[in-house]
């Protein structure tokens, strides 16, 4: 447990080639961040699709194999539900955006700790490549103990979570073209120039009328040269206009949004 995530990790291998596995959130959700580094994924060619798999019977899906390390060693990454879930649609991609929250409340998300008892395994597959097999064990307990920990962050973070179980709906910025063409015009010129690029992490607190309590900066990849004085968060805080959270009554309660805006240069 950090000051805004929760991270599970652990290394399989001799201690001179360790590969590392880990589990991460950085808000209560459905979902993870898988991680893996170390020799084992030293092979992988970047800029090509790869395929994870949770098994038996768990999540899959396919991305790119991205330019990333953790510390000195390779990287990669992708999200994941651990176990399978039906919110994902045919290309395994994520369908919440389409959610009708008022049959589906928010609540307190969490992952599936119940269906991931006969998930025990993880496979990296990339053509051309040797197949990378852990053998994690039972994921049940594990995603149990993540969820525990991501209720205590609610909690540290100044929220009580019994109230935020009771939101159907959560915040939504209701002018996002707006303050996604502002995020867009307010990249810094020397960046653009040099087609330097950015990853920002934020978390809203919102208050019940809308208003952004505080905006705060999670997680940065920030290149050389990026202004911060413009980053999200100030844009965040001057232009977004946003619904608040509603419990089942209809009542505006005060809640948190988690936002992850990547600046990608074309």
């Amino acid at each position: 447990m950090a000051e805004n995530k929760c991270r599970l990790l652990r290394t399989f291998g001799p201690e001179d080639s360790r590969t590392i596995f880990f589990l991460e959130q950085w808000d209560p959700s459905m979902s993870a961040i898988w991680g893996l580094a170390g020799p084992a994924v030293d092979d992988l060619r970047v800029s090509r699709d790869a395929r994870f798999a949770f098994g038996p019977g768990g999540d899959t899906g396919d991305f790119p194999v991205a330019d990333m390390d953790l510390g000195e060693q390779k990287l990669v990454s992708a999200t994941t539900s651990i176990a399978f879930h039906p919110g994902k649609n045919a290309d395994g991609e994520w369908t919440e955006e389409e959610r009708d929250w008022t049959r589906d409340p928010r609540g307190l998300a969490h992952l599936d700790h119940e269906n991931a008892k006969d998930v025990s395994t993880f496979t990296l597959t990339q053509r051309g490549r040797d197949d990378i097999v852990l053998d994690l064990g039972p994921m049940d307990k594990p995603l149990a103990a993540m969820n525990v920990c991501m209720e205590d962050l609610v909690t540290h973070w100044g929220f009580d979570p019994e109230q935020q179980r009771s939101v159907v709906s959560p915040p939504e910025i209701v002018n996002m073209k707006r303050v996604v063409r502002t995020i867009q015009s307010e990249y810094p010129a020397e960046a653009l120039r040099k087609g330097a690029q950015a990853y920002f992490a934020l978390r809203l607190t919102v208050d019940e009328s809308g208003r952004v309590e505080a905006c705060e900066l999670l997680n940065q990849t920030v290149a050389e040269d990026f202004d911060m004085r413009k980053h999200p968060c100030s844009v965040m805080q001057r232009t977004a206009q946003i619904e608040p959270a509603r419990d089942a009554a209809g009542q505006p309660v005060r809640s948190y949004l988690a936002h992850r805006i990547f600046y990608r240069i074309r």
